[in-house]
């Protein structure tokens, strides 16, 4: 005899009867407005997020002979170096902060210039990168120097006196001079 036939040989357990299944839950009326409800703001969330997420940005309206170009790097690092001399960094004597700036202002120069990622390279990176992108071994040199004296002053306490701090600012505008990009080109 097969498992089949066996089971339907069985008897009802401790001899009762078998049941009918269960008739379907009648929902009162009350809780089918809610349900309703629900489903129709469900529907209408849905509705306004696809139609939001298909809207695509409009850009702005640009005039024709508007087209706005950003200033040269040297420009930009030129006012960056003027706005550090003439703040009181120097004259409260906050030399990290003065030098911490002008590495800054001659690392977004680079970068800018030569696309090379200065801000995240360490001194040794940068420099290599600067002599693989054929840059002058003098303006190299005198980034390293720079730089060097920055490092100093900002990790290792060095504390110049405020004629050699004020140098940096020129030898920032020097390496910015020696390397910009000429106007006849």
């Amino acid at each position: 005899m097969s498992v089949l036939t066996q089971i339907f040989m069985q008897g009802a357990v401790d001899g009762q009867s078998l049941r009918d299944i269960k008739p379907p839950l009648e929902v009162p009326q009350a809780l089918l407005f809610y349900f309703i409800g629900a489903a129709l703001l469900l529907g209408c969330i849905t509705v306004s997020a696809w139609f939001y997420l298909r809207k695509k940005p409009q850009p702005l309206p640009v005039s024709e002979g508007e087209a706005v170009e950003p200033p040269p790097p040297h420009e930009v690092a030129y006012k960056q170096l003027m706005a550090i001399e003439t703040s009181d960094l120097l004259k409260r004597g906050d030399l990290e902060t003065y030098h911490t700036e002008i590495a800054n202002v001659l690392r977004e120069y680079i970068c800018a210039r030569y696309q090379i990622p200065a801000l995240a390279l360490t001194t040794t990176g940068l420099l290599q990168a600067m002599l693989r992108a054929q840059i002058s071994a003098e303006c190299v040199g005198r980034v390293q120097q720079l730089l060097a004296n920055c490092d100093m002053v900002k990790f290792a306490s060095y504390q110049p006196d405020r004629s050699e701090a004020s140098h940096r600012v020129a030898d920032a505008r020097w390496i910015v001079d020696e390397t910009k990009i000429s106007d006849s080109s």
